[in-house]
Parts: structure tokens; sequence; C-alpha cells
């Protein structure tokens, strides 16, 4: 895959400038920020008040297993509205919770929302874990699919997690599914019931799910951590399959939807463009499934999106109207994407009202209950 703009970036600290996309009519190169009227002071409270909002759409990697002070301080001054554990943070199981707890207390005006891949299986970063996977439970009554979800949400909850980026909604519907280990099943109906029963137990447990991959990652045989997955399903044929978990999953009240790094070539008006940033994909969940609630990416550093920029991708996303951007590998620094995205506001390539809406819709996600002991 090419890369669709060539990027000329000038970050330059807080005001830094917004990259140059020159097809997508961004700021060119080396030009500055139209100044907002005012005192220097009053522009610098401006781009504090700017960056402390952008940093709440962004979901931040730490390193280690548990907080150093480096990594403390980090927080402290980036301030993201969410942060991710990955396997490599996890160490000892009685270094869980303390290093959550943690994290929460480097911002404690506004602690940032723990997020984890607790599906069960396959992916399961809490390895006190013994429940049955997603692929075993397609087979479960779903009364019994409902206390798995609760007992493993409540222990989400104990080790200090908010967000358990579950359940999976993809529908394995080939016999070479890369979701095959960690789908509910084959059958669409099946797997919605499941997602649906899902969705409601973590929220009763006061754990914040996202059903993912949206618009469906099952239909394929390639890993979208290594590279662009390409599903052959006309958009009547979605409606009838992949689409249906995912309209159990929000009529259930799902507080999140994760996009899957996907194409889906054979949509009316999809384009060429991954999901993650492609604005058909949004008016879809928005408009024909009636979604109101999170939009979250996908990490944006898999390789899936190798083919451009990384912030061509942060800037297209936003643009659609995406709420949450996970970062989980690097490509750019988070302190750099929000740098840029500041500069957008202040170039007037990006509204404040778009990142307002987004805020909205954060702001909307149901409270995290007290956090417990392991």
């Amino acid at each position: 895959m090419t890369q669709r703009f060539d990027r000329r970036t000038a970050l330059g600290g807080a005001a830094g400038t917004a990259a140059a996309y020159s097809s997508a009519g961004r700021v060119q190169a080396g030009s500055a920020p139209t100044p907002a009227p005012g005192t220097d002071d009053d522009m610098d409270e401006r781009t504090a008040d700017l960056r402390d909002k952008i940093a709440r759409m962004i979901v931040s990697p730490v390193t280690g297993t548990s907080l150093s002070d480096t990594e403390a301080d980090r927080l402290t001054a980036l301030r993201p509205g969410g942060v991710i554990l990955i396997g490599d943070n996890i160490g000892e199981d009685g270094d869980i919770a303390p290093f959550t707890a943690a994290i929460h207390a480097a911002i404690p005006d506004r602690p940032p929302r723990i997020f984890v891949d607790q599906e069960g299986g396959v992916v399961r970063r809490i390895r006190a874990d013994d429940e049955p996977d997603q692929p075993t439970m397609g087979s479960m009554p779903l009364d019994e699919v409902a206390a798995v979800a609760t007992r493993r949400s409540e222990l989400v909850r104990r080790y200090g997690f908010d967000v358990n980026c579950a359940p999976v909604a993809d529908v394995a519907s080939t016999a070479d599914s890369f979701m095959a280990s960690r789908s509910f099943g084959d059958d669409p109906e099946r797997v919605a019931d499941r997602v649906a029963a899902t969705v409601t137990a973590m929220t009763d447990a006061g754990v914040i799910g996202a059903a993912k991959h949206f618009p469906g990652h099952g239909a394929t045989s390639v890993d979208s951590h290594e590279e662009l997955p390409t599903v052959n399903v006309t958009y009547e044929q979605w409606l009838e399959g992949e689409a249906i978990p995912f309209q159990r999953a929000i009529a259930a009240g799902t507080p999140m939807v994760m996009l899957g790094h996907l194409m889906y070539p054979n949509w009316p008006d999809w384009g060429d463009t991954p999901a993650t940033f492609n604005p058909e994909v949004y008016r879809v969940l928005r408009e024909e499934l009636g979604y109101g609630g999170v939009i979250i990416t996908d990490d944006l550093g898999m390789g899936a999106l190798a083919g451009w920029e990384p912030l061509e991708v942060i800037d297209r996303a936003v643009d659609c109207g995406v709420d949450l951007l996970l970062i989980v590998v690097q490509r750019a620094e988070v302190g750099d994407v929000l740098d840029h995205l500041v500069g957008r506001v202040l170039d007037g390539s990006l509204s404040e009202e778009r990142i307002d809406e987004s805020l909205g819709r954060i702001d909307r996600l149901p409270e995290s209950p007290g956090i417990g002991e392991v």
C-alpha cells in the first residue's frame, strides 16, 4: 500500500503546526498557526486548555510492570484520558492492583480510565482468569454466558481496570477466520445473543466494554496486527451477517465500539481507506445503526496502517469523528500527537467544536465504582 499523502510536519511545541497534506487542504509546511487574539498569557492558557481537552481523547501506553517515577511524571504531564496495560505490563499477580492504583493516582483531579484486553483464552492479561474463552462460551446457555462475563468483570474490577476491550463481536464466518480462536462462533444470531448478554453483564458489574472489531474481522484469515485485511462481502451480505452482533451490542447499550483496521471494498462508497478513518464506516455506525456512544480505534500502531503516515491516520480518524485514539505502539509519540492536534485547532484546520463532540460522548461513559482489593 502506498501513502495517500506526503507528510511535512512542523511540530514546535504545544502550538506546533498541523501536518501538511496537500490534497486534504492542510496548512503547508513552515506556515505558522494563526494567533488567537489577546496576550501571550491568553494564548498560553488557551493552548493549555486545548491540550488538556485533546488529551482526554487519547489512550496511552506505559512502560514497565509498576509505575516508575519517570512514567508517573510523564502521565502527570500528558494527562491522557486513558492508559492501557498490555502483556508486557503484567508482572506478578500481586503487582497489578498497585500498578493500576498508582496510574489512577498520577492524575488525581481526573484519574485516567485504565484499559485491558481480557477476552479470556488466548487474549488474557490477568492470568488468574480461568473462566471459559469466547469460543467455549459460544456453546453455553445464555445465563451461563452472563455468569462468566460477570465473574470476569468482577475480576477485572478487583485488579483496578475500568475498561475491558471486549467482547469480540466478530463472526468467524470462514473456515480459516483469524478470529476463530476469539469469537463466539460462526452463526451471527448465536454470536449476537452472546455479545448482548456479555455487554449487559459487564455494564452491570461496573466495567466499560468495547464491542469489537467493527464492521467485523471474522471473514478473513489476515491478522491486522501484521497487515491490512480485506473482507469481500457486500453491504447487503454484511447486514445479514457481521452487522447483527454489533446491532445487538448497541441495543444492549455497549458504552464503546472499537473499529477494526479493515477493508470492505465491496461496500458502495467505501473508497480506498480502512475502516479506522473511512467516513462511510462512521456514517453507517452513527446513522444506519443509530450508535450514539464512544467510538475507539484499535491500536494505531498496528501493521495494517503501516502504509499511512501516523499523523495522517490521527488526522483522518479525528476528522471522521473518532472519540478515543488507542495508542499502544507509538509510531508517533503521544506528546507529539497532542502538540499536532492542538496546532490544528489553533490554525483553524480542526474545530474545537469537533473536540467537544467527542468529550460529550466520553463524559457520558459510566462512572467507575471504587476499586476493590484482590
